[in-house]
């Protein structure tokens, strides 16, 4: 009865252990489920980036409308009269407006970027850290100040700040391979915007209908 009992347990155990043919089966099953699921996994992770991008552009939108409240429906803007790019206006109105109104660095950083978040907004030069243009730009910066911009003229369609050189494909767009960018809109909403449907790299539709001739 013993032997009986020993050759039975014998032969569970040979049933219970997997063959080399088995194990390689099952790992062959697992590498094309892996496969599967990482591009699904990367979709996923990139809107998520892009929500939160947009989440940042609306509550930058949110304060562009303070400030014009605060400043007689002007747009940030600190160039010298008839220029259009003032690199030191540039530079201490985007610290002013991160100083008086945004008052958080990190709301300049678009969750898509590898650069660390801003600790402090300290300049508008794009190419520096701690950058108001780290992630993105803003349409103010590009006007005569003569000319506005005023931010009731913008009839709610106008952009009013977006993902840096989003439509150039050889540029570190914030989005990578996703060529496009998200773009604010006078109305307070973001939404992306794919890189065709851009005017220029670093000019989203439609800029060229509000921006003086």
């Amino acid at each position: 009865m013993r032997a009986r009992t020993n050759r039975c347990m014998r032969n569970v155990r040979r049933r219970a252990a997997f063959t080399l043919a088995e194990l390689l089966v099952v790992i062959g099953i697992i590498v094309i489920l892996i496969g599967l699921l990482l591009p699904a996994l990367s979709v996923a992770r990139d809107r998520a980036l892009r929500t939160a991008c947009m989440s940042n552009l609306r509550q930058l939108g949110g304060c562009l409308y303070e400030y014009a409240n605060a400043f007689n429906d002007h747009l940030p803007n600190g160039n010298s009269p008839e220029v259009t790019i003032d690199y030191d206006g540039a530079n201490q109105v985007m610290t002013d407006f991160n100083s008086l109104i945004v008052r958080d660095p990190a709301v300049f950083h678009c969750p898509a970027q590898r650069d660390p978040p801003q600790t402090d907004i300290v300049t508008a030069d794009p190419t520096l850290p701690n950058s108001a243009r780290q992630s993105y730009d803003f349409f103010s910066l590009y006007w005569p100040p003569e000319l506005g911009p005023i931010l009731s003229k913008m009839q709610g369609k106008a952009p009013l700040a977006w993902d840096a050189y989003g439509a150039d494909p050889d540029a570190a767009s914030n989005h990578g391979k996703m060529v496009g960018g998200n773009v604010l809109f006078a109305d307070g909403h973001a939404e992306w915007q794919p890189a065709n449907l851009w005017e220029d790299t670093n000019w989203p539709t439609p800029a060229n209908e509000f921006y003086p001739n």
